[in-house]
């Protein structure tokens, strides 16, 4: 192709590794691959369904895995850079080009002549061994999810509500950075910031002082804010600006308000499962999950309810009792839920963030990380310090077995930004394959950590340090997996087994052994105290209600938006309602809001945030089998775990965990480590 020699994107990527050529990428380069892409894969489909040879796992169903390779690994990196290092150029293509590529994904799924070699090869699908017969049956069943069997008008409507759909997602998207990005809570008396730490004051004068308010303090109303904020600052009015901030973005009632956008969206994503034969978007979302239905999801969630909700009544009054003990007659609300926990831990555990954090330094925890994978699967990382990357606050590892065979690179961009959405994912950059020769994998961990003063050591609080174990178990998950197609490799798995990988990990980092291997002070190097790790330990349960409930609520409430058989309520109504029916708390609020839940009208979560709680059961669970054998690092587990983790998608979830296991899950383990029995 002639335009390879100017766009990087249509020619072979030669760097290390096989990464993307980042130091010659521009953003106009994009639009080019996007184009030669769509075209390049459909003259490959073309190429299918004009094969005059009977249809065959070769000829049809491995040949169409194959097709897309210019498109998909184009796709990847675009999306991949959009979400850590957006730009207006970048969100402007993301307008032009998401409608585009759900029509031209439609332009396959919706290709009677090619379903019709999948349908045949699937209808032999019994004389198919092995990865093949798997890719066969989610073949079919990817199309018939997606439309193949539909004819005339409907085959037409459902290409124009995936159009439409494609462009409201980015649009929810936009708006919410937008949001985030503009909101700031200024403050103007010393005097009120009073509890904060001084690291936070620093960094929020410097903000003041960007944003033309020199002498005064201003604080945005991302999480890495909010929580600390929340917790320390003992002006309740501030407490209370910054959290109705955080509860009311894209809810303003002005051009990035997103309230009509997500009742547009549950309507078409109604109005499309209606077409592929469902009752609801959450009956076609489940159609292929582990739990089965949203009859069987929703059962789990307000069984996992009514035990959180007694929690959670019981950490109310015992904050409301110490707001009454200081004197003052308000009633607890959602901005002093966090404060007052935050005196109730000191009173109960003696503990709080300024004694642990110094022992979490960045650089430790991923090595705490780096450490555990060591110990369980035999593998290492190796420093990449002088590759190129899309950002110089990234880095990369190289990833190798036990016998020094290269499995893969891990990247890890860990810090925020106000070009990077809010959260933490794994992703990739290259999947996993061995349809043409060893493909091995490029990972990628983004985090929202808050960004050091100059000089100074990046510190995480434990929340942050689950987070930092949690998408490293997603990675490990797609650096580990060995399959033959990239479609079923790594966390292609039931959105409800995906979370097992990422939360089973997260139980090693509170581990005394693990501990004592990288909690260490960032100015002494002393290993934290056992007295420490044991306050540490007992924590676990502390306020468990309130943080189960915000997140189960949130549950519910996706499930009520995907549930909806009739006309689509107003935004206010659907939560009051959700917040009746289960008996909400007054001073809990969903851990997102609907105008901000992009989990579910964003990402790929409809339907679908209540697989955190069943792949909770799973971790539970299956960490209990360490604990168990008495041994955090059993070989024999450990291999397990490795095998699971390698096989993707090519077993079925719930035989996967059988095999690691012995048994089913049970739900013993979750309620246990929660408190909740």
């Amino acid at each position: 192709m002639e335009l390879s020699s100017t766009n990087p994107l249509l020619g072979a990527f030669d760097a290390p590794f096989g990464l993307p050529p980042f130091a010659a990428l521009q953003d106009e380069h994009f639009a080019p691959a996007f184009e030669a892409g769509m075209v390049a894969q459909l003259e490959e489909v073309a190429a299918i369904v004009a094969n005059p040879e009977p249809a065959s796992v070769a000829n049809t169903i491995e040949a169409l895995e194959r097709s897309g390779s210019l498109l998909s690994r184009t796709q990847m990196l675009f999306e991949n850079l959009s979400g850590t290092d957006t730009n207006p150029t970048r969100q402007a293509i993301e307008q032009e080009f998401g409608p585009r590529l759900a029509a031209h994904r439609d332009a396959i799924a919706l290709n009677a002549e090619l379903f019709a070699r999948i349908e045949a090869v699937w209808q032999q699908r019994d004389q198919i061994d092995g990865e093949a017969r798997v890719l066969t049956e989610k073949t079919h069943q990817r199309f018939v999810l997606g439309g193949a069997q539909l004819q005339g008008q409907a085959r037409e409507r459902l290409a124009e509500i995936n159009r439409e759909l494609a462009g409201l997602q980015i649009q929810f998207a936009q708006n919410l950075l937008a949001q985030n990005n503009d909101f700031v809570h200024l403050v103007e008396n010393a005097d009120e910031l009073a509890g904060l730490p001084q690291a936070m004051i620093d960094a929020a004068a410097e903000k003041a002082a960007a944003l033309g308010q020199p002498g005064h303090w201003a604080f945005g109303c991302d999480r890495t804010v909010l929580y600390p904020f929340l917790t320390y600052c003992q002006h309740r009015g501030h407490r209370q600006a910054l959290y109705q901030g955080y509860l009311n973005r894209a809810d303003n009632d002005d051009e990035q308000d997103n309230k009509a956008n997500l009742r547009r969206q549950a309507a078409l994503r109604l109005e499309k499962a209606r077409l592929l034969g469902f009752a609801s978007h959450a009956h076609y979302e489940l159609s292929d999950r582990m739990v089965e239905g949203p009859e069987a999801a929703q059962d789990l969630m307000e069984d996992v309810w009514q035990a959180t909700v007694v929690k959670a009544n019981e950490e109310a009054e015992a904050l409301q009792r110490l707001i009454a003990a200081e004197g003052h007659d308000f009633t607890l609300a959602g901005w002093d839920w966090w404060y007052y926990a935050e005196q109730r831990r000191q009173q109960e555990y003696a503990l709080d963030d300024a004694e642990l954090m110094p022992y979490f330094s960045l650089d430790n925890v991923i090595e705490g990380a780096f450490h555990t994978a060591r110990r369980l699967f035999g593998i290492d990382f190796k420093p990449l310090d002088n590759l190129a990357l899309y950002h110089d606050e990234a880095r990369a590892w190289e990833v190798v077995d036990s016998d020094g065979r290269h499995l893969g690179v891990f990247i890890g961009d860990y810090f925020t930004r106000d070009s990077k959405r809010g959260g933490a994912w794994m992703t990739v950059f290259r999947e996993q394959s061995r349809l043409d020769g060893e493909m091995r994998p490029l990972v990628q961990n983004v985090c929202n950590f808050p960004k050091p003063q100059p000089g100074q050591p990046a510190l995480l609080d434990f929340d942050h340090v689950r987070t930092l174990f949690h998408e490293f178990g997603h990675a490990l998950h797609g650096l580990l997996t060995d399959c033959r197609y990239a479609s079923l490799s790594g966390t292609n798995v039931a959105r409800d087994f995906v979370e097992f990988p990422s939360q089973v990990l997260e139980h090693w980092a509170l581990q005394p052994e693990v501990l004592a291997h990288y909690a260490r002070h960032v100015e002494t190097g002393a290993v934290i105290p056992e007295d420490l790790v044991r306050r540490v330990q007992k924590m676990g349960r502390f306020n468990q209600g309130f943080q189960t409930g915000e997140f189960l609520a949130a549950a519910i409430l996706d499930m009520a938006w995907h549930t909806i058989e009739g006309e689509v309520p107003e935004v206010a109504e659907m939560e009051a309602n959700v917040a009746a029916r289960i008996g909400l708390p007054e001073a809990i609020a969903y851990r997102y809001r609907s105008p901000a839940f992009a989990h579910i009208f964003a990402g790929g979560y409809s339907a679908g945030y209540y697989s955190y709680l069943y792949s909770a059961v799973l971790d539970g669970d299956g960490f209990a089998a360490f604990t168990e054998a008495g041994n955090l690092f059993d070989p024999a587990l450990a291999g397990r775990l490795r095998t699971l983790l390698q096989s993707g998608g090519t077993v079925k979830p719930d035989r996967l965990y059988r095999n690691f296991r012995g048994r089913d899950p049970r739900i013993d383990a979750l309620l246990e480590n929660r408190g909740l029995n």
